[in-house]
């Protein structure tokens, strides 16, 4: 017995020995913190990797010395798996995707729809997280990440998980990860929105706050990128663009999308010319019915806001003038009812595709699963009567009991 209880203890103990027999250190590993993804000139594709020193930023200072934040080098391949072994020509240390944040694809490639097939393999990586962004740039990927000068974050990542955050409040860009991508593309119902942004200065027009797309922006100094609007991809590929406002409409019309709180300006309706400054919050789901009975699906839309005013350019009393309460509740939810339908009829004459997520409603209507493919909602939509409503619940009105005038200004 004793000879038995000694070899079962030597067995435990090998066991904990070889925990570590295929351990790293981090000075051994490179991080790959953004992949781009471009068409190659001759063939294949060109893949871009922004390569994260995990020592640059953190406590170990004096080991890092004067060394960079991030290498970025660029070679053709051809696929996404090979890349990374290749990479080694160069880079000394181990390549990982562990801490991967970003797949950036350009323009060119994403209307192709060759990323797509990039993707599939992409997913049979293990250390690939399925919340990494997706990001298409005007311009190539490699452009795009080489002009990415973002220095008050030293650490790459940092600045990728800040703008994520953001994008959460500003609904400026569309939720866009590779978890959501895959499905919605395989599922063959609707559209799928990516990210839109670019290095380089476009066009310049003057809109109000979120009517621009990537590159309308007038803007000085800082860093030259703008992510704004977004990508509309069709079964992989791309084939149009979003801007910001009509984005935030997309994300306004979604059923179970909620937002905790976005900045936005309105026309003021008793003053022409003069704007009103809100904060609105979307704090339950919208309300979305539909009839599929018929050949035309009809669809019926509420939308419920609760909305903070913030600052009244025209002085008017909102606050305390209830019938001119209701005018102001009536002409904001006029103009968002008026953008909503604008913007699906665009999704229905020139995408021809659902970017709303209501085929998740339009499958409940069915007992089974091949009744819902056989009514084929991705050719029924362009069809489809709909009919929006915004439900506005005035809140309040900021700190300021009622706006100023100049009865108020006194020596």
């Amino acid at each position: 017995m004793r000879r038995v209880k000694l070899l079962l203890i030597l067995l435990f103990l090998i066991i904990l020995l070889t925990g570590c027999f295929d351990k790293s250190e981090l000075e051994e590993l490179a991080y790959v913190i953004v992949i781009g993804i471009d068409k190659g000139e001759v063939n294949g594709f060109e893949v871009t990797y922004q390569i994260g020193n995990p020592q640059v930023g953190s406590s170990d200072r004096v080991s890092a010395g004067k060394e960079p934040a991030s290498e970025i080098i660029t070679l053709t391949v051809p696929d996404l798996v090979t890349v990374r072994d290749l990479a080694n020509i160069s880079v000394s240390r181990e390549v990982t995707y562990s801490h991967l944040k970003v797949i950036i694809t350009g323009e060119e490639l994403a209307r192709s729809g060759e990323a797509f097939k990039l993707f599939d393999s992409v997913l049979r990586d293990e250390a690939i997280k399925h919340e990494v962004m997706l990001i298409v740039s005007k311009e190539k990927a490699s452009e795009f990440i080489r002009g990415n000068e973002h220095e008050l974050e030293t650490r790459p990542h940092k600045h990728y998980d800040f703008m994520s955050r953001r994008w959460e409040e500003t609904g400026l860009v569309p939720d866009a990860t590779l978890l959501r991508f895959i499905p919605r593309t395989l599922d063959d119902a609707g559209l799928f929105l990516s990210t839109y942004a670019t290095a380089k200065k476009g066009e310049t027009i003057y809109g109000y706050e979120d009517q621009y797309l990537a590159g309308q922006v007038k803007k000085e100094g800082g860093n030259p990128i703008q992510m704004i609007g977004s990508a509309v991809l069709k079964e992989g590929r791309m084939i149009g663009t979003l801007n910001g406002e009509a984005t935030k409409v997309v994300m306004l019309l979604r059923p179970q999308t909620v937002r905790r709180s976005m900045l936005a300006s309105y026309a003021d309706p008793l003053v022409k010319g003069q704007r009103i400054a809100a904060r609105w919050m979307k704090t339950e789901p919208t309300r979305i019915k539909m009839n599929l009975s018929t050949d035309i699906p009809k669809i019926d839309v509420v939308v419920p806001i609760k909305m903070m005013i913030l600052a009244i350019d025209s002085g008017i009393d909102y606050v305390e003038d209830l019938e001119r309460q209701k005018i102001l509740k009536d002409s904001i939810a006029s103009s968002l009812e008026r953008k909503s339908m604008e913007v699906i009829k665009k999704t229905q004459q020139e995408f021809k595709g659902d970017p709303f997520q209501w085929y998740l409603i339009a499958r409940q209507q069915f007992w089974t699963l091949d009744e819902y493919k056989n009514y084929d909602w991705m050719k029924k939509y362009p069809r489809a009567e709909t009919n929006v409503k915004y439900d506005i619940e005035l809140t309040n009105f900021g700190r300021q009991f009622r706006p100023f005038n100049k009865e108020d200004i006194k020596d």
